[in-house]
């Protein structure tokens, strides 16, 4: 019963760390070229990109002013989004590992 209670808590710690990922790492820019002029495309979600933004105007500083101020377009990248949750969930389920160890250690 305690290590499905420790999944748990790795899992629902993993599940809050997936959108925190959207503010502490920056976005990356990218230009698409598109009939009307020129989008700006922001990736969010750390190292993966896994949530593009779209935009008509390349001054968005953060992922609020990004998704909530004037975009054209939310896409999620289902795979990417997946693979960064998995590695999220090993580096937490290591970290309690390591946690575990020091403390019974000592």
């Amino acid at each position: 019963m305690e290590k499905i209670q420790k999944f748990i808590n790795v899992l629902f710690l993993t599940c809050v760390l997936m959108p925190v990922t959207l503010f502490i790492f920056p976005s990356a820019l990218a230009i698409a070229d598109g009939a009307k002029g020129a989008s700006y495309l922001y990736e969010f979600g750390g190292p993966v990109h896994w949530l593009t933004v779209s935009s008509d105007n390349g001054n968005k500083s953060g992922f609020i002013d990004a998704a909530f101020k004037g975009n054209t377009g939310v896409s999620i990248h289902w795979l990417a989004t997946l693979y960064s949750f998995f590695m999220i969930l090993v580096v937490v389920y290591l970290a309690t590992l390591i946690i575990k160890k020091i403390s019974s250690g000592t």
